[in-house]
């Protein structure tokens, strides 16, 4: 067969090798550049997809940036709505029932508790605690419902060899997003779920503390603030009405004399 080819091929004229060659080049021109153009079609939708890709990647930061922000504005306005309800009721309630001031300064650590949320399962333990004059500890006054019954007025906190007790003596706001690399909680506090705390001191009365099992933002630090000047006021209006009623009723026992 092969020398019957070659045979064939021996008899053809020149100008036929001269065509083949040609047609043969031109058929790989061809499928070269069809080929070219698969590939470059191939790499534009490649690229047309990445950049789609992109885009839609672009979008859902975008929308979640957005569910964020209009999440924190709606905080906000819950924050101010409340506060403003405390306000209120700071102007109008008589604080010198020393159960009244209790249930007012509940309110605010219980709210507080609900309102430093800006996400969907956040857990946080909200505590306010007071100095006691006769020694170098800190009491549970009031505390949100994360904290058991049984520690109310009966858990404490060294002034000196606590977190809370720190912010007290400084009267400075702590933040601090792991609380077990600071010498000052193996001292005081069991080990817990909660690794987040923000102290913050109520003038010269106590802290408030704020517990998170995840980092909190510098909002709920602010938001913190705001409570913690409201319990001030509350405590003050509560001395002051007592300070009050002690002047009066010394100035009626005069009086009598």
């Amino acid at each position: 067969m092969s020398d019957l080819l070659k045979v064939l091929l021996d008899k053809q004229p020149n100008w036929f090798f001269t065509i083949s060659s040609l047609l043969l080049i031109a058929i790989l021109v061809i499928i070269a550049i069809w080929v070219y153009k698969g590939a470059k079609n191939y790499a534009t939708s490649v690229n047309k997809e990445n950049r789609l890709i992109e885009l839609l990647e672009e979008r859902n930061v975008l929308q979640r940036e957005k569910d964020k922000q209009a999440g924190i504005n709606e905080q906000i306005a819950v924050v101010l709505e409340n506060s403003s309800n405390f306000i209120n009721s700071l102007n109008n309630y008589n604080l010198s029932d020393t159960s009244n001031m209790n249930q007012g300064v509940q309110t605010v650590i219980e709210s507080l508790a609900t309102d430093i949320k800006s996400v969907v399962g956040e857990k946080h333990r909200c505590g306010c605690w007071l100095v006691d004059p006769n020694t170098d500890y800190l009491t549970l006054f009031n505390g949100s419902s994360a904290f058991p019954s049984e520690q109310i007025m009966q858990k404490k906190l060294s002034i000196n060899h606590s977190i809370a007790g720190r912010s007290y003596r400084k009267k400075e706001t702590i933040h601090i997003d792991n609380v077990n690399n600071d010498p000052d909680w193996s001292l005081t506090d069991n080990p817990s779920s909660y690794s987040s705390l923000i102290c913050i001191p109520i003038g010269t009365w106590g802290v408030i503390t704020i517990d998170g099992k995840q980092n909190m933002s510098h909002n709920t630090v602010l938001i913190g603030k705001l409570y913690a000047s409201i319990i001030e006021g509350y405590m003050n209006k509560f001395f002051y009405n007592e300070v009050t009623n002690i002047v009066t009723s010394e100035a009626a026992y005069s009086n009598e004399d």
